[in-house]
C-alpha cells in the first residue's frame, strides 16, 4: 500500500510538471493573441495616417505601406481564427477556442476589409478629381470605420486578456490543487494511516450508501410489525375495560338513581374507548398492516372526523381552514387511506411552515375536460372529488418538482425524513384510479390537488333494525383460552352474567388440560389467536383430534394480515374482533351453538 501511495504521489508530480508546462503555454498562446490584436490596431492605424498624409497632398506618402498594412492586419486577424502560418505575421499564433472571441476576431476581419474597401474608394475618388481630403464625406465615412475597427480590436484584446487571467487563475488553482494532494499523500505514506482496514471499512460504507433504501423499507415494515403488536396489546387492555364496564351496567338496577348514574359513567368510559379503537385503526392504515376495503364515502365526514387529531399533528404554529363544499359528490375509497392522504400532506406543510403559517384543506365537485386533458393526457375525462391542500410555507423548488413523489427522494438530508409521505400519497391516489397535481412558487407555499373518481353509488345508509335483546345463555359450558389475564377475567365476568358456565386457561396446554377434567363436558371454546408457546390454531387441531364436532371462536387483537397468517378467517373457523362489546359478543356465541 505505501508503494502504491509513493506511486499516486509520482504521478501527481508528473500532472503537476506537465499543468505548470500546460500553464506556460496557454500564457504564452494568450499572449501572442493579445500582441497580434494589438498590432492590429497599430498597422490599420498606420495605414489611416498614411493615407491621410497622401490624400492631403503628401507625395511623400507611400501606397505600398498603406496595402502592406492593412495585409499585414488581415492576415493577423486570420491567424486568430485559423492558426499561423510559418513565414507569415501571424506565425506562432493559435486559433481562438472561444465562441464569442472567435466572433469577435470574425467581426474584426470583417472590419479590416470594410477599412480597405474604404481606401480604395478613397483613391479612386481622388483619380477622379473628388473631394476626398480631410474633412470630405468620404473622410468621414473612413474615420468612422478606422474607429469601429479600432474599438473592435481594442474590445478583442480586453477580451483575451481577461481569457488569460481566467486560465492562469485556474492553472494555478489546478496546480495549488495538485500539488496539495501529493503533499497528502505523501504525508498518509508516512503516517501510514492508509490501512487494509481503513479500504475495507471505506469499501462497507460504500455498500451501505447502497443498500439505505432497502434498509429503510426494511424500517418501514418493522415499523408496520410494531404497530400491529402494539394494536393486538391495546385492543385486549380496551376490551378488559369495556367488557367491566358492560359487567357493571348489566348489574346495575333498573330505576335505581344510583346505579343510572353508575351506568352514564360506564357508557362515557365505553364511547372513550370506541375512540382508542379508532386511533389504533388510523395507526395501522399509516403502517399498511390494515387490509384495503373501498366504501363509497363522504370527504367531508372524514375531514370532520380527523380535524381534532390534524391540530394536534400540525401544532399551535400552524393555522387550520376548512373549506368543504356542500352537495359533494361521493367517492368509492378507503376510508383509512383517505385519512392518510390527509395526514401526510399535512405533514409535509408543517415541514414546510417552520415560522407558522396556514393550512387549507378545501373540497369541491371537479370535471375535467378535454382542455384540462391537452394539459395531462394520461388523465381521463369525468367527474371527480377534489381534496386540496394548501399551505403558505416555502414552497417547491421548480427543478425538483417533478421528483417530489419519488420514493426515498427528500430534501431534508440528515434529518428523519424518508421521503416517503408524498409517494404514499401519490401510490394511493393511483391506485383509487385518481390523479394528484402539484401547484407551487418558491416563498410562497404549494397546493396539493387529489382528484379521485365520484361514484354515482350512495353512502350506505345506518342499519335501522330495532336493537335486539341481548341474547343469554342456557347454562352451557364455555372454555376461554386468554393469554391476557384482565381480558380473559373481565370475559369471563362478562359470560357468566349472560348465563354461562365457563372454566379458563392461560395457554394452550393448560386448554387441553382443562378439557381432560372436564371429560369432555365443553359445547364452545373461545380462543385466542396468538398466544405463547402453542397458538390457538394448534390447540383448538389438537382438541379436535378427540372431539371433532367441538365448536370453535377464534377472537384476535391482531391485525388481519396477522391473523390470515395463522390460517384464520379463511371460512373454516368463526372470528370475533377485539375490541368487542357484550352485545357483540353474545350475539357470535347464540349464533354458533344455534348453527
Amino acid at each position: 500500500m505505501p508503494g502504491t501511495i509513493l506511486a499516486l504521489g509520482l504521478v501527481s508530480v508528473v500532472l503537476w510538471i506537465g499543468t505548470d508546462i500546460l500553464r506556460t503555454r496557454l500564457i504564452a498562446a494568450d499572449t501572442a493573441l493579445i500582441r497580434a490584436a494589438s498590432e492590429i490596431q497599430a498597422d490599420t492605424a498606420m495605414s489611416h495616417l498614411w493615407l491621410e498624409e497622401y490624400l492631403s497632398g503628401d507625395v511623400t506618402g507611400n501606397l505600398e505601406e498603406i496595402w502592406r498594412n492593412l495585409d499585414r492586419a488581415d492576415e493577423l486577424a486570420r491567424g486568430m481564427l485559423e492558426g499561423g502560418r510559418p513565414g507569415s505575421a501571424s506565425r506562432g499564433l493559435q486559433p481562438l477556442e472561444d465562441p464569442g472571441l472567435r466572433q469577435r476576431a470574425e467581426r474584426l476581419r470583417s472590419r479590416i476589409a470594410e477599412l480597405r474597401e474604404g481606401a480604395h474608394r478613397r483613391l479612386e475618388g481622388l483619380a477622379r478629381g473628388e473631394d476626398v481630403g480631410v474633412g470630405s464625406a468620404p473622410d468621414a465615412e473612413f474615420d468612422r470605420r478606422f474607429f469601429q475597427l479600432y474599438g473592435e480590436a481594442r474590445t478583442l484584446e480586453q477580451a483575451i486578456e481577461v481569457q488569460m487571467e481566467r486560465d492562469d487563475s485556474r492553472s494555478r488553482l489546478l496546480l495549488g490543487g495538485l500539488l496539495m494532494g501529493w503533499i497528502t499523500l505523501i504525508a498518509v505514506a508516512a503516517m501510514g494511516i492508509w490501512s487494509r482496514e481503513r479500504h475495507r471499512r471505506r469499501a462497507e460504507e460504500a455498500l451501505h450508501r447502497s443498500e439505505a433504501q432497502l434498509l429503510q423499507a426494511q424500517k418501514m415494515e418493522a415499523v408496520g410489525r410494531l404497530a400491529g403488536g402494539l394494536a393486538h396489546d391495546i385492543n385486549n387492555y380496551v376490551t378488559a375495560i369495556t367488557s367491566q364496564c358492560e359487567l357493571v351496567r348489566m348489574k346495575a338496577k333498573p330505576g335505581d338513581p344510583t346505579s343510572g348514574k353508575i351506568a352514564e359513567k360506564m357508557d362515557m368510559v365505553i364511547a372513550t374507548s370506541g375512540k382508542i379503537t379508532a386511533l389504533i385503526r388510523r395507526l395501522l392504515a399509516f403502517s399498511k398492516q390494515q387490509p384495503v376495503d373501498p366504501q363509497v364515502i363522504d370527504l367531508n365526514a372524514v375531514v370532520e372526523d380527523l380535524r381534532g387529531m390534524l391540530k394536534r399533528l400540525i401544532g399551535e404554529d400552524l393555522q387550520l381552514e376548512t373549506f368543504l363544499a356542500t352537495d359533494l359528490w361521493r367517492t368509492r375509497v378507503d376510508p383509512s387511506q383517505v385519512e392518510q392522504i390527509v395526514v401526510n400532506l399535512l405533514v409535509n406543510s408543517r415541514e414546510a411552515s417552520p415560522r407558522g403559517g396556514k393550512v387549507t384543506i378545501e373540497t369541491a365537485n371537479v370535471t375535467l375536460d378535454a382542455e384540462y386533458l391537452r394539459q395531462n393526457p394520461t388523465v381521463p375525462v369525468g367527474d371527480y372529488v377534489l381534496l386540496a391542500v394548501s399551505d403558505s410555507g416555502s414552497g417547491i423548488a421548480p427543478e425538483i418538482r417533478d421528483r417530489i413523489f419519488e420514493p426515498f427522494f427528500t430534501t431534508k438530508e440528515g434529518t428523519d425524513a424518508r421521503g416517503l409521505g408524498l409517494a404514499t400519497v401519490y401510490g394511493i391516489v393511483k391506485q383509487n384510479n385518481g390523479h394528484v397535481a402539484v401547484y407551487s412558487e418558491v416563498g410562497q407555499g404549494t397546493t396539493f390537488r387529489v382528484y379521485l373518481p365520484r361514484t354515482l353509488e350512495a353512502v350506505a345508509a345506518p342499519d335501522a333494525t330495532p336493537v335486539a335483546a341481548r341474547p343469554v345463555g342456557g347454562g352451557e359450558t364455555l372454555l376461554l383460552v386468554e393469554d391476557n389475564d384482565e381480558l380473559r377475567n373481565a370475559t369471563q365476568g362478562i359470560l357468566e352474567a349472560l348465563g354461562y358456565r365457563v372454566a379458563t386457561a392461560a395457554n394452550g396446554i393448560e386448554a387441553l388440560a382443562v378439557v381432560e377434567r372436564l371429560d369432555g363436558r365443553i359445547d364452545l371454546v373461545i380462543c385466542d389467536v396468538v398466544m405463547p408457546g402453542m397458538s390457538g390454531q394448534e390447540m383448538v387441531e389438537r382438541l379436535r383430534t378427540r372431539r371433532p364436532e367441538i365448536r370453535v371462536i377464534f377472537m384476535s387483537g391482531y391485525t388481519d394480515n396477522v391473523v390470515l397468517r395463522h390460517g384464520i378467517l379463511e371460512g373454516e373457523y368463526e372470528f370475533l374482533e377485539k375490541p368487542f362489546s357484550a352485545d357483540r359478543l353474545a350475539a357470535k356465541i347464540r349464533g354458533v351453538l344455534a348453527a
